[in-house]
């Protein structure tokens, strides 16, 4: 899968030949520093560069583009999917230093999130996952950051309806050693998230390439993690702070467990008379 900064090689490429010299020059500039083009103007950009921003403008239309402004949300949107939640954040106040994140602000923000999820989420693969989950041996899931909290919730639910699962986030070993017995009827469900966990992709890669079902929760299918997964799902987590939402991956975890509860009834009624009596 082509990252941004390929799929912007190959436009300016493509019309390589079209180009005066200072649209080379302008083109050049773009590959080399486009991380840095959502927060430069046009006017600064031609003053850098010493070029009319005419010739930014006739550039940029003939790359593909509706104008610079095109440019920068097209770069700026693609970054924010992969950039960490505290330079998101940290972006979000450069741009706006007045803003107000407020209760309600925040509210609404989640409330899209699930929203989102509900309006375009993937069925298919939501069943999929219910199916594989239900009929597996064990279940491992993992996560780092932020996300080793919801591999915990998750494998901590599953255990409560009698599910064997494991969380292979903790216990000061590495994902990868603690997956050493996975095998084709387990299942790994792996919470990858920006910043995107090294150790999660790897622990992805392993237990795929030991023949079990890698169930991921991320927040795009442009994820690392993705190339790796037998079934992915994708969850918004568009944040106003300094750290991803989890409110509808939470809301999705939720579901799933009470669903292979439901298809486990017998399993899940067991579990829970046993920690009845015990309480």
């Amino acid at each position: 899968m082509k990252t941004y900064f390929e799929f912007l090689q190959d436009i300016i490429k493509e019309k390589n030949d079209e180009f005066t010299s200072t649209e080379r020059k302008i083109a050049d500039f773009i590959l080399q520093y486009y991380k840095e083009i959502p927060f430069i103007s046009i006017h600064e950009f031609a003053e850098r560069l010493d070029v009319g921003r005419a010739s930014i403008m006739r550039f940029t239309k003939k790359i593909g583009f509706e104008g610079y402004l095109s440019l920068k949300k097209d770069i700026n949107n693609r970054m924010m999917n992969t950039v960490a939640p505290m330079e998101k954040f940290r972006i979000s106040l450069d741009e706006d230093v007045k803003q107000n994140i407020l209760l309600m602000e925040i509210g609404k923000n989640e409330v899209r999130n699930i929203n989102y999820m509900l309006n375009n989420f993937n069925q298919k693969s939501y069943k999929k996952a219910v199916e594989e989950i239900s009929k597996a041996n064990l279940v491992y899931t993992v996560g780092f950051n932020l996300s080793s909290y919801l591999a915990e919730i998750f494998a901590y639910l599953l255990q409560r309806i009698g599910a064997k699962a494991i969380s292979a986030t903790r216990g000061g070993r590495s994902p990868v050693d603690q997956l050493s017995n996975i095998e084709k009827k387990n299942v790994l469900i792996a919470f990858s998230l920006p910043p995107y966990s090294e150790e999660t992709i790897n622990a992805a890669q392993y237990a795929k390439l030991h023949g079990a079902t890698v169930i991921s929760f991320t927040n795009s299918i442009t994820s690392p993690i993705v190339s790796y997964s037998t079934i992915v799902l994708e969850v918004p987590t568009e944040s106003q702070i300094f750290s991803n939402s989890i409110s509808a991956i939470s809301s999705l975890i939720y579901a799933i467990v009470y669903e292979v509860a439901i298809k486990n009834k017998s399993r899940s009624l067991d579990a829970i008379n046993e920690r009845l009596k015990i309480n």
